[in-house]
């Protein structure tokens, strides 16, 4: 099973953050064959982290909250907030792998449904995929969010690489399953490629 977990940090943790960097990142290290996507969340001026983000591998819910409370940054109290939810990869390319770009940007569209979202998602699937074809040189990850048995989706998940917030405000404003109101809150937010 993936899992998206989402941290988000207490205000005032950077220098606390900077001193206990090093044994986060030797942590990180224990774990190269599960990591998909590892990295800090920015604020949008990109001068304070807020949090991270990890698309990871877990076989339960269980290891995927005992893995980030093992985490330094965890046991420092950095967090003031950890959200795990399953998460189905749409796309076979881990951040080792994706080539990087000059001069972009990383935000995460992280985004939730509102009840009857998967009503809404059905005739429009086919129309989301295309959208998302199209849009492929901008896309690093994606794929939806599912409650832990995975039978229902609960939402979605994506990593653009784009010039700046603008472009992927724009890309989502026309994305199907948005703009038919299937979810209920939407975040887009800095993210930029950390430690794996």
């Amino acid at each position: 099973m993936h899992w998206l977990i989402k941290c988000r940090s207490k205000p005032g943790t950077d220098a606390l953050r900077e001193a206990t960097i090093d044994a986060h990142r030797n942590f990180l290290d224990g774990y190269p064959e599960v990591t998909w996507y590892s990295g800090p969340l920015f604020s949008d001026d990109n001068k304070n982290a807020i949090g991270s983000l990890r698309l990871i591998e877990f076989p339960d819910r269980e290891a995927a909250l005992t893995y980030i409370n093992a985490d330094p940054y965890t046991k420092a109290g950095i967090f003031q907030a950890i959200n795990v939810e399953r998460w189905k990869p749409g796309l076979d390319v881990r951040q080792r792998d994706y080539v990087r770009k000059d001069g972009t940007m990383q935000f995460v569209v992280h985004c939730h449904d509102k009840a009857d979202g998967g009503v809404r998602r059905a005739p429009l699937r086919e129309a989301h995929l295309e959208y998302l074809k199209d849009f492929g040189g901008i896309i690093v990850a994606r794929g939806p969010l599912l409650e832990d048995t995975g039978k229902q989706t609960i939402g979605s998940l994506l990593i653009l690489d784009v010039a700046d917030k603008a472009e992927a405000e724009a890309f989502w404003a026309d994305e199907p399953f948005n703009r038919a109101g299937v979810y209920d809150w939407t975040t887009i937010e800095r993210w930029r490629f950390g430690h794996v």
